[in-house]
């Protein structure tokens, strides 16, 4: 028998996906015309699923939906906080931590940042990621997962496959980045757990103790990353930090390839 809260659910989320302007989600969806709303092929294609299994999120049917692709729907469709947790909630999935209201990208940022043709996303104070472009999808795929946050996957042991020369390039300019943040804003409990969970990595502690003049920390030093797509061994990269005018709440992060002639397909 069919679950009608489920079906309710689905002609919601088809109601979602119609508002949703296609105009900021640049690639890898081939639009066609001049559409104003997403189809089910679109979303797929973004979501890296079949559209028979798309279709069925929206049908209502009950197939074990991974969180990452709730994530990524919501993410997508760019969901309120409420009709987020209805997406988690229904499909059998806990709701992530709720975000603070104050450190949601508004409009203009949302559509800055989707105009890169490089990876981007937008962290708050702790490195919870708020927003990632198509390409940080692509080529970052950890960036869309859900709850993520850019320090604790940098600490993580399958960070080191695409953070290339990791212990002498990416290690201790990224524990700058984070203890420096951690002094700065002592009342943010999301950053304290941020810390102790990087802390907890193997080796981290004692880095941390050996690392705490800050040295090597120069946001502009070129460091490797690879990525598949784009090259056969890695590639330098630059990060790129910016904020709103007299807002703290709020970082958008920029991959700048240091050779210009590098491209993200």
């Amino acid at each position: 028998m069919p679950d009608a809260r489920r079906e309710d659910l689905g002609r919601m989320l088809r109601a979602w996906r119609m508002a949703r302007d296609p105009g900021l989600l640049p690639g890898p969806v081939p639009f066609r015309g001049h559409r104003s709303y997403l189809t089910q092929l679109d979303m797929a294609l973004l979501l890296g699923v079949s559209e028979r299994w798309y279709r069925a999120l929206e049908r209502g049917e009950e197939r074990g939906y991974a969180r990452e692709m709730i994530a990524g729907v919501a993410r997508i469709l760019d969901l309120s906080a409420h009709q987020a947790r209805a997406l988690y909630r229904g499909t059998g999935h806990q709701p992530p931590r709720q975000r603070d209201a104050a450190a949601r990208p508004d409009a203009a940022l949302l559509d800055l940042l989707h105009q890169q043709r490089r990876v981007s996303w937008i962290c708050d104070q702790a490195w919870d990621v708020v927003a990632a472009n198509a390409v940080a999808a692509r080529h970052c795929p950890w960036l869309v997962h859900a709850d993520a946050n850019a320090m604790t996957w940098a600490f993580s042991p399958e960070a080191r496959y695409q953070l290339r020369d990791w212990d002498t390039k990416w290690a201790a300019p990224l524990l700058g980045r984070l203890r420096l943040a951690w002094q700065r804003w002592p009342d943010n409990e999301r950053l304290d757990e941020v810390v102790r969970t990087v802390r907890r990595e193997p080796g981290v502690a004692e880095l941390w103790d050996r690392t705490a003049d800050g040295r090597g920390s120069a946001d502009d030093e070129p460091r490797p990353m690879y990525f598949p797509l784009v090259a056969p061994d890695p590639v330098a990269v630059r990060i790129t930090a910016y904020g709103r005018f007299g807002d703290t709440a709020l970082r958008w992060l920029v991959l700048t390839p240091v050779d210009s002639s590098v491209t993200f397909p």
